[in-house]
């Protein structure tokens, strides 16, 4: 482990991981720390998870960034201290808030059915196992991250900015100055590439998840570094709608037969 991201959620962190790509290394963000800590997350969620646990499942990866990572950053620099530390922030406090405000907008517009508790689980069944257990997933995690829950929406303004702010102030007051790089994306390449003691690279610096856009590219089945979840649970769909449909027209003629 090289490089720590302790940012918390829309300060950038799809950005950075994909830079941090560019620059070579191995990346686990959001979905390969679903797919491969899978254990790791299971441990720390029975409180059964030591220092031991972290090496082991961070042995052959060279950065992490988003939750569940950013949640216990300061777990994982314990167990490689050598580690460099990212805080990635947004310009200001509102802009932040803004962004996640955003987040929440388009991903309940994606379910809008899910207002409704019988098409909910409708929409539940048919998008599969996967889909309902990276859900489970992230609620989890995203309400450790914010230290709250509040499903179905998002979370009471004064709530989420406090979060930021203590998570952000308790960053710097942790880690060690020398190891912690205070960061925004729009500062380009220049404050990350000096801080890893690497080089500037002949490519513009990647800026994803604008507008919560990889979101919609996860759910259209065009997701990029998800580690096939888009493709999988895209073909969990198709499979589980097939299955609806087909058992709905077998009931219809069954009615039909039965009425005749």
């Amino acid at each position: 482990m090289k490089v720590i991201c302790a940012g918390i959620q829309k300060t950038g962190t799809k950005s950075v991981a994909e830079a941090l790509r560019i620059l070579g290394y191995e990346v686990h963000d959001v979905f390969q720390q679903y797919f491969y800590e899978e254990e790791l997350w299971k441990k720390l969620l029975s409180n059964r998870i030591t220092k031991e646990d972290y090496v082991e499942a961070f042995k052959d990866v060279d950065a992490v960034t988003d939750f569940p990572a950013s949640v216990v950053w300061e777990e994982i620099l314990k167990a490689f201290p050598d580690s460099k530390v990212i805080l990635t922030l947004r310009s200001s406090e509102d802009e932040w808030y803004s962004s996640v405000k955003k987040h929440y907008e388009v991903a309940y517009n994606l379910i809008k059915v899910g207002w409704n508790d019988t098409l909910y689980t409708i929409l539940t069944y048919l998008a599969g196992p996967l889909n309902r257990d990276f859900t489970n997933f992230t609620i989890l995690f995203m309400n450790n991250a914010f230290g709250t829950r509040f499903p179905w929406g998002i979370a009471p303004e004064p709530i989420l900015r406090s979060r930021y702010r203590q998570h952000n102030m308790y960053v710097r007051s942790r880690c060690p100055p020398r190891q912690l790089l205070i960061y925004n994306v729009k500062d380009g390449w220049g404050p990350l590439c000096e801080f890893l003691g690497v080089s500037v690279p002949d490519a513009p610096f990647p800026m994803k998840n604008v507008a919560s856009s990889f979101v919609k590219e996860v759910t259209s089945n065009r997701g990029e570094n998800d580690s096939g979840f888009s493709a999988r649970s895209h073909k969990e769909l198709v499979l589980r709608v097939s299955l609806f449909v087909v058992s709905l027209i077998v009931l219809l003629l069954y009615l039909i037969c039965y009425l005749i």
